[in-house]
């Protein structure tokens, strides 16, 4: 019989995320000084993935407007990767901040998805 690993899954797993990521396709404006009308390659409770014209500085905080079907949800995001897409670059945030109850109704989103 096969012996369990008794080493923890996060220990096993250093980049072991958080918050499951959904791939989902939804319209994303991204402001880093100039803005852009996007959609998302992903999105998680704690970030999401899009690709822009322009590369974005990783460690970077941008403005973002994730638009759900009731109401957009606003946010700051803290670059954390940067990465060559098809039509641009790809880039991966990590939510800072939302504005009031943003966190909340984009986690009731994803949890119906």
């Amino acid at each position: 019989m096969p012996e369990r690993d008794p080493t923890p899954e996060m220990e096993r797993h250093p980049y072991h995320r958080r918050f499951v990521r959904h791939k989902v396709r939804l319209r994303v404006k991204v402001n880093g000084g100039r803005s852009f009308q996007t959609w998302t390659h992903n999105v998680s409770e704690g970030g999401s993935c899009f690709e822009i014209p322009v590369a974005l500085e990783v460690g970077r905080t941008v403005g973002v407007s994730i638009y759900l079907p009731d109401a957009p949800v606003e946010a700051q995001a803290r670059v954390v990767w940067s990465d060559r897409g098809r039509k641009g670059q790809r880039h991966g945030a990590e939510f800072v901040s939302f504005d009031l109850d943003g966190r909340e109704r984009l986690r009731l989103f994803l949890d119906g998805l």
